[in-house]
């Protein structure tokens, strides 16, 4: 179970590091290759399109041939096309590659979860999926601090270049768990039958802002910060660790306290907690006070610690075992649209109101703080502790001896 553990989290922090890394490295690939406004636009649209468009597709492949062999081809693909962009020498090669890791990741992504829903039982993976998200998570909240580095230090080639070791790494140890993973065939692309599953929906709903308050709270808190008080790409990107020790201990604490403590509870504390964060975060920046956004950093991080991993497993819990594979993806895929979703919305609030002032980010983190809280109010249809019988959970509100 450890060699599995360790390749699935490998994959996880490939993945957080390209997304979060690729913002601050634009500026030397488009020195370097030339890139228009256009081309560099490109190339971080094309890998979130094919990834949030194509995440459906990997948990449908997971259910097809089996979550570990959808895993390996998802692996190779992206480290493949990782060597491609850090090797690409024009606009359009380059926007290829990352095209081809974005179709890679939606397989990458769903697989991974399955994995862990197959492997460990229902005891165990609050557990497994704690370090699963919390050491991804975590790499993405120093992603920008990586990138600048590279960018200054060494070259904007290396933050893909990097990829290409921990992928093959991860690809023997998954060769090497060789975890059993059955294949369930027949099942449609797209099984919308799921959001019937109240449970499912609300953790769902959660994971949605969660990727949403999540944008605003790392990509664009870097950015606001740059922009308002003038600090440089890796200084920016350092002034949001006070998010990842914070993080970290929420995700261990929720891994080992979920059957106690229940997903209801943790999904309200959660988006509690992250909501906070945002808003004290946004206040920092239309104050121009670094000290007050690092303050808010923390129960931003406590908030994310408690959601990530505890509303993974819950949507996954809730759903039948032969369709985990489509629960993965789904659940994926939301979080994505999420994130796709803060992007969008907290770029227009940038663009439509003057630049400098801390306005545009601090009403995004506002946004994205409402959000939360509005994901908050639905987690009262996630199960509680007591709604948990011999490992399992059943549906709140259903007597102990339902079926």
């Amino acid at each position: 179970m450890r060699s599995t553990l360790i390749a699935t989290t490998s994959a996880m922090v490939l993945l957080v590091l390209d997304s979060t890394i690729t913002g601050v490295l634009l500026p030397s690939m488009r020195t370097e290759l030339g890139l228009s406004a256009a081309a560099q636009a490109w190339v971080v649209a094309i890998y979130l399109v094919t990834l949030a468009v194509l995440m459906p597709l990997g948990g449908r492949l997971c259910d097809a041939l089996g979550a570990g062999r959808t895993f390996l081809i998802g692996m190779a693909g992206f480290t493949v096309a990782s060597a491609g962009v850090g090797l690409s020498t024009g606009a359009v090669e380059i926007i290829a590659w990352r095209g081809v890791a974005g179709c890679a990741a939606a397989l990458l992504v769903p697989a991974g979860l399955a994995v862990l829903a197959e492997v460990y039982p229902e005891d165990r993976r609050a557990g497994a999926l704690a370090v699963y998200t919390g050491v991804g998570q975590g790499f993405a909240t120093v992603g920008p601090l990586v990138g600048g580095l590279c960018a200054e230090f060494l070259s904007w080639r290396w933050g893909f270049l990097v990829n290409v070791p921990v992928g093959i790494v991860g690809l023997g140890l998954m060769l090497r768990a060789r975890p059993v993973t059955p294949r369930r065939p027949g099942r449609t692309l797209l099984d919308l039958s799921l959001f019937r599953i109240a449970a499912f929906s609300g953790a769902a709903f959660l994971l949605f802002a969660l990727g949403f308050g999540m944008t605003a709270a790392t990509i664009y808190g870097a950015a606001s910060l740059q922009e308002t008080l003038g600090l440089p790409p890796a200084l920016a990107g350092l002034a949001l660790l006070p998010l990842v020790v914070p993080l970290l201990v929420a995700t261990r604490w929720a891994g080992r306290s979920t059957a106690r403590v229940g997903y209801r509870r943790l999904g309200v504390l959660g988006g509690l907690s992250l909501a906070i964060g945002l808003l004290v975060a946004g206040g920092g920046i239309l104050g121009h006070a670094i000290v007050v956004v690092c303050l808010g950093s923390v129960p931003a991080g406590v908030g994310i610690g408690l959601l990530m991993g505890p509303m993974t497993n819950a949507a996954l819990s809730a759903a039948p075992a032969e369709r985990r594979g489509q629960a993965s993806g789904l659940v994926s895929t939301v979080r994505q649209l999420g994130g796709v979703a803060g992007i969008g919305a907290v770029g227009a609030l940038t663009a439509a109101m003057p630049s400098g002032t801390g306005g545009p980010g601090a009403l995004g983190f506002a946004a994205a703080a409402v959000l939360v809280l509005a994901a908050a109010t639905v987690a009262r249809v996630l199960p509680t502790a007591r709604d948990r019988r011999d490992g399992e959970p059943r549906r709140p509100g259903a007597p102990a001896d339902a079926p």
